[in-house]
């Protein structure tokens, strides 16, 4: 009798030991991501961000682009009442704040990705100059470089292992491929979902499409694969504005308004509602 309890308390205590393991196996990432999967987002605060109080940087506080290097995290808060754009930097090892410059000319300063091969940050202007771009040192947070492009757009997201761009059209839900040097080849048609059309981001397989209601009651990432083919609808589990969308490896962040900007981590998990 007494040899059967020891077996079996060594069994419980294997089994529990064993718990952690099998919880940390279950974890979702972006690679979980495909036609079959029914996914929500689940959020962890991790920074606030807003103009200092003062005269001249009170009102830049609405959360538009974001996009990381893979080291540091960069926000655009848009100032709408002189039209201008600000960039704030982090460190994402501690999330403490490296660099930030106010009165940038990038308009509304809708969407940003990171080009490592050019080491620059490129901003999609959108609002009141639809077809502009620009680049941005990382470094000084400086505009080093302006152009217009022949399409209108709202987002943009940069890919390494394609060297490609895709940007979202304005006035649509179709976006199209760019190649490095921002020539369009392809054009897709995307899905009408009666949301408010915001950032981008991508991995080598997927592009992602934040969306919301305007009453902020549904949020939603829109995901589509580099042929244009739809693949899913990822619900966020949030009341905020979102805004934009960006990754590193398995951990993925997204930046909302609201009073200032809110990023947040955000976990994979199984759906259970209807969606």
């Amino acid at each position: 009798m007494m040899k059967t309890l020891i077996v079996l308390t060594l069994a419980v205590c294997l089994a529990l030991t064993a718990l952690p393991a099998a919880a940390e196996e279950q974890k979702l990432t972006l690679a979980d991501v495909n036609a079959e999967s029914s996914l929500k987002m689940m959020l962890t605060r991790i920074v606030h961000t807003s103009g200092e109080d003062t005269l001249a940087t009170r009102n830049y506080h609405v959360q538009q682009g974001s996009c990381t290097d893979g080291k540091y995290a960069y926000l655009i808060l848009e100032n709408q009442v002189d039209h201008l754009g600000s960039i704030w930097k982090y460190d994402m090892s501690d999330w403490s704040l490296v660099n930030h410059v106010y009165g940038l000319e990038i308009d509304h300063g809708n969407d940003m990705t990171y080009n490592p091969k050019i080491g620059m940050l490129v901003v999609v202007h959108n609002a009141p100059n639809y077809t502009r771009l620009s680049l941005v040192d990382p470094d000084t947070l400086s505009v080093v470089k302006t152009w217009d492009q022949p399409r209108q757009m709202y987002s943009i997201t940069y890919n390494e292992a394609r060297d490609q761009y895709a940007v979202g059209i304005s006035g649509t839900y179709d976006f199209a491929i760019l190649d490095a040097d921002f020539n369009e080849f392809a054009y897709y048609r995307g899905q009408d979902t009666g949301l408010v059309k915001q950032g981008m981001d991508s991995d080598d397989n997927y592009i992602y499409f934040p969306q919301n209601k305007k009453d902020n009651s549904v949020n939603r990432v829109q995901v589509y694969d580099w042929t244009g083919s739809f693949i899913t609808s990822i619900r966020v589990s949030a009341f905020q504005e979102i805004e934009s969308m960006f990754h590193v490896g398995d951990d993925v962040y997204l930046a909302f308004n609201a009073s200032g900007s809110y990023l947040y981590k955000a976990d994979l998990q199984p759906e259970t509602l209807q969606k």
